[in-house]
């Protein structure tokens, strides 16, 4: 049973959780733009990685997709014109994904919503207590990822 501390923190983490999908969601649609949260954090991946060049399994592995899923959602985001596909210049059975002017576009309306929001997470957090929530956090995702792994085992 949880404490009165805990079952608050854990329905504020819950509505965090439904708010930002939301509002998500809602920014997509206001902007027009026909993609899905998914296909979003695919473009995200791709920006991340723009420097070291991202393949279609690098994208697969930081979405724990199979490789042949990853695959059908890039030539979605290909088709909807967000990504274009280029095979290395020194190994061409390499290909890397990288996102078009309309993929940086959205890209970048994201990263501007993340900013802000993380802005005001961190508004009232002063310098002593950051690495307290810090570790908070990374120890619930310690806990969801290794929760997943159990999960994954048992299937």
């Amino acid at each position: 049973m949880l404490d009165t501390y805990a079952s608050e923190l854990n329905t504020i983490l819950n509505g965090i959780y439904d708010s930002i999908r939301r509002l998500e969601e809602q920014l997509l649609s206001q902007s027009g733009q026909q993609l899905s949260i998914s296909e979003l954090h695919i473009l995200e991946t791709v920006w991340q990685r723009r420097l070291s060049g991202c393949s279609i399994s690098d994208i697969a592995q930081e979405h724990q997709v199979t490789l042949p899923s990853m695959t059908i959602a890039v030539k979605k985001l290909e088709k909807k014109g967000y990504v274009v596909k280029r095979r290395s210049d020194t190994d061409g059975r390499v290909v890397y994904v990288e996102l078009t002017r309309m993929g940086e576009k959205v890209n970048s309306m994201h990263r501007y919503f993340h900013e802000h929001l993380i802005r005001a997470f961190i508004k009232d957090v002063d310098a002593e207590q950051r690495p307290v929530l810090l570790s908070a956090l990374h120890n619930m995702t310690s806990f969801i990822k290794h929760q997943l792994e159990l999960s994954e085992h048992r299937q």
